[in-house]
């Protein structure tokens, strides 16, 4: 029997720029604040055998800063999606760019994609593959992902058996975190979400 591998998920921190916007393909750093959430999140938990992350700036520079010379492997697949006209828009903007799709999209995004971003379906798809792909013949240890709330909502909703119309009512705030044990043959297990965080967005 194999044994159970425990995966940490962890959201970026605060990032220089506005605050409270659709933020996908945007590349903006991580903000000194941001680092300190990042840094303040990962004290509850232990050593990591394996770390990957977003190909994005905001994740990237702070997976480098926990890994030796052989670096953090990085996952293309799990950037953030795509917002296209919505990019950089608070979402009352974006609401009333598109006032009908915006409310379809916040209700259940299947089968919908923002003005001129990326199909949700398509985002979900690659996630899931890519996340399925570096967890192949995963038996035991612990690993760490650094990524987006886009990202983590999806794997919360794949792993969990949630229906996509519940994402959005996942509080996921900057440094969020959770943790999942995944064992072959079995559902996987969530074991914490948050640790104890506040989810004011």
């Amino acid at each position: 029997m194999g044994k159970p591998t425990l995966i940490t998920v962890l959201r970026h921190g605060e990032v220089e720029g506005a605050p409270h916007v659709f933020r996908g393909k945007s590349d903006p750093v991580l903000s000194a604040n941001g680092w300190q959430q990042m840094q303040q999140a990962l004290r509850a938990f232990p050593e990591f055998d394996a770390v990957a992350t977003s190909p994005l700036a905001r994740c990237r520079a702070f997976a480098d800063s926990l890994t030796s010379a052989e670096g953090s492997v990085i996952l293309n697949d799990v950037r953030e999606m795509d917002f296209g006209d919505w990019e950089e828009q608070t979402p009352q903007a974006a609401q009333a760019l598109s006032p009908d799709l915006f409310e379809r999209f916040k209700n259940n995004p299947e089968g919908l994609s923002p003005p001129n971003g990326e199909p949700f379906d398509v985002f979900r798809e690659r996630v899931s593959t890519t996340f399925n792909q570096w967890l192949d013949k995963a038996d035991g240890g612990h690993r760490l992902l650094i990524t987006h709330a886009g990202v983590m909502r999806i794997l919360l909703v794949e792993h969990l058996g949630l229906p996509a119309c519940n994402l959005y009512r996942i509080a996921l705030p900057h440094a969020a975190s959770f943790q999942l044990s995944i064992l072959a043959d079995h559902p996987p297990c969530l074991l914490n979400l948050n640790n104890g965080m506040s989810c004011a967005i």
